[in-house]
């Protein structure tokens, strides 16, 4: 799927009467998410799996809130459409097809993103010896770092299989800046109340790969000096590529080889774009036929 990107301003420089000019702008291509996975027009849930006695479940719901939002809004869907179940890890094994089955079946969704390895380890907290001049001072600076990692695996139902997985790992990092040293336990306490935002984020990263994304790619056309041709080139420009092949068909059956090279070009570019790929790579042939004859 492809759209015109709205930011680019339609102008076509007066062109030389005998010779084409060519015309490059810039659309956006839907690119598909992780792994091929196509989630659009499908239910899609979310299963939170932590212990009993996990110390971090309120970072676990903030990261499941950050995927389903991130979910939501790549897939078009209303705000807080898509379900969040919280499970007890020590009941489930998504490994054991039956039992993966049974979940599938039970949350109703066709795909089903299983966070079920969240870690969070220790706080480190050091003094750089450092100071920074800010604002007519110098200020101590202290960093607190934590590391965490995660994984989602998402699941298909009718059979239960796992299609896709996304992992992140990596270290959070805090500079904080003081007049004086501060202790470990003031540092922690000073970043330990953002973590649920932190977190939220993190969720809505790794919910962002697993939807398709909008990707720019430049495309040429070929233009005249022409009513028939600017017009082309301005539907395409629009996204009217049907209105606009439909002229370029006609200029492909002209006499002059080159316009008909040309139309036989931008032919195979407006195929590609609406999907038909086989007769793009047929206009696109004959493209290449027709500029070697002329």
């Amino acid at each position: 799927m492809w759209k015109s990107a709205l930011s680019v301003v339609f102008a076509v420089c007066a062109a030389v009467s005998c010779a084409p000019l060519t015309y490059t702008f810039p659309v956006e291509k839907r690119a598909p998410a992780v792994n091929g996975l196509d989630l659009e027009g499908c239910l899609v849930g979310i299963a939170a799996l932590s212990g009993r006695d996990a110390a971090d479940s309120l970072l676990m719901s903030a990261l499941t809130v950050g995927v389903a939002e991130a979910l939501e809004s790549g897939l078009g869907l209303d705000s807080a459409s898509v379900p969040v179940f919280s499970m007890y890890a020590e009941d489930i094994d998504m490994s054991d097809t039956v039992q993966a089955d049974y979940i599938l079946a039970y949350t109703g969704v066709d795909y089903l993103i299983v966070v079920d390895s969240l870690f969070v380890g220790e706080y480190g907290v050091s003094g750089t010896g450092e100071k920074s001049y800010i604002q007519g001072q110098f200020l101590v600076q202290t960093q607190v770092r934590l590391p965490y990692s995660v994984r989602l695996t998402v699941y298909s139902s009718a059979p239960a299989r796992s299609v896709a997985e996304v992992r992140e790992s990596d270290v959070l990092e805090w500079t904080l800046l003081s007049d004086n040293s501060i202790s470990p336990l003031k540092a922690i306490g000073k970043v330990d109340g953002e973590l649920d935002s932190y977190f939220r984020t993190i969720g809505g990263t790794m919910g962002s790969s697993l939807v398709p994304k909008w990707v720019t790619e430049n495309k040429t056309l070929y233009v005249y000096d022409d009513p028939e041709w600017m017009e082309a080139c301005r539907l395409a420009y629009v996204f009217e590529w049907e209105k606009a092949m439909d002229i370029w068909l006609e200029e492909a059956e002209s006499p002059d080889m080159r316009k008909a090279a040309c139309a036989a070009y931008n032919l195979s570019v407006a195929c590609g774009i609406l999907g038909m790929e086989e007769m793009a790579s047929e206009w696109s042939a004959r493209s290449e036929e027709l500029f070697g004859r002329k």
